[in-house]
């Protein structure tokens, strides 16, 4: 896409059944006036059996045959135990699935405290936040986006030269690339950016600005990415996404909503810049923001020749 990211600064305006009864018949009872006749005992005709007649046979006696030594002990199939589960039965799992971090949180945001400025000047967006990542993927401190955009000019990336007019997508990418930090752009969804900040991977993503810094505020809804910005992490647990924002005075690991974010990203079609390869700070998250904000870093001046 042809949007110029930096425009964002000057052009934005700051949910019980009842028991049956027998109908009163009594049945072999005296109401109902009925005399029965006495019964004739069967015993009454027989004849006189001598005692001995009526003893019991004797039984004969039981005999076992000799136990089958050879014969299978173990006991037949039990109806508790169930059969084991069919290998093939069982579901497979999905290859393209993220694994939620134990913490909630995808990326180490901390990692990027070092690392964020804020730009000052309209249009400085892109250099900024490409300066973040170089940095990040570096060593180096770049803690001012000029030289990038003294670099940006040289490679004539600012439509009719002027940097206030932002620059593009591509233009960001070929800056990256410019300065060392293989890349390329993609459109993706929110579960793929959870699983390259847990990978470890550096991204900026292109935004509308006003959607995140006045939500709910914007006079007119312009549906325009005019922002671009480094995604720090994602917390599922507390849903916010974690930025490292240039464009915003307190953009430090500043939070939004997850909603909020993705609102503001749909509107460049869910675009993002994304480092061809992970950074060991940024996939462990047992970075330390004291001990990684006081690392000494060397300032050192980029060399500005194209490569």
């Amino acid at each position: 896409m042809d949007e110029n990211f930096g425009t964002d600064l000057a052009d934005t305006d700051y949910a019980a059944d009842p028991t049956p009864t027998d109908d009163g018949v009594d049945f072999l009872g005296d109401s109902a006036g009925i005399d029965m006749p006495a019964m004739p005992s069967m015993w009454d005709d027989a004849p006189d059996v001598p005692p001995s007649a009526n003893a019991m046979p004797a039984m004969p006696t039981m005999s076992f045959p000799e136990l089958d030594t050879d014969a299978d002990p173990s006991p037949g199939p039990s109806h508790d135990d169930a059969p084991p589960p069919d290998p093939a039965q069982a579901p497979m799992p999905d290859p393209d699935a993220t694994t939620a971090p134990a913490d909630g949180t995808y990326g180490t945001p901390t990692a990027w405290t070092a690392d964020w400025f804020y730009q000052e000047v309209d249009g400085y967006c892109g250099p900024s936040s490409v300066a973040q990542i170089v940095s990040e993927y570096t060593g180096l401190d770049i803690s001012d986006p000029q030289q990038l955009v003294d670099r940006a000019l040289e490679l004539g990336l600012f439509p009719n030269g002027d940097p206030s007019q932002g620059m593009t997508s591509k233009s960001m990418e070929i800056l990256m690339e410019d300065q060392g930090v293989p890349c390329h752009l993609e459109t993706s969804s929110i579960s793929d950016l959870e699983e390259k900040l847990s990978d470890g991977y550096g991204v900026v993503t292109m935004v509308d600005s006003g959607e995140i810094w006045y939500p709910g505020e914007e006079t007119v809804e312009d549906n325009t990415p005019d922002h671009a910005l480094v995604v720090a992490g994602i917390d599922t647990e507390r849903g916010v996404v974690i930025l490292s924002d240039p464009g915003h005075p307190d953009g430090n690991q500043l939070e939004v909503p997850i909603d909020t974010f993705e609102d503001a990203w749909s509107d460049s079609g869910n675009e993002m810049l994304v480092a061809d390869v992970p950074d060991a700070d940024l996939a462990d998250s047992t970075v330390d923001p004291t001990v990684a904000a006081l690392t000494p870093r060397p300032w050192a001046i980029i060399t500005l020749t194209h490569r």
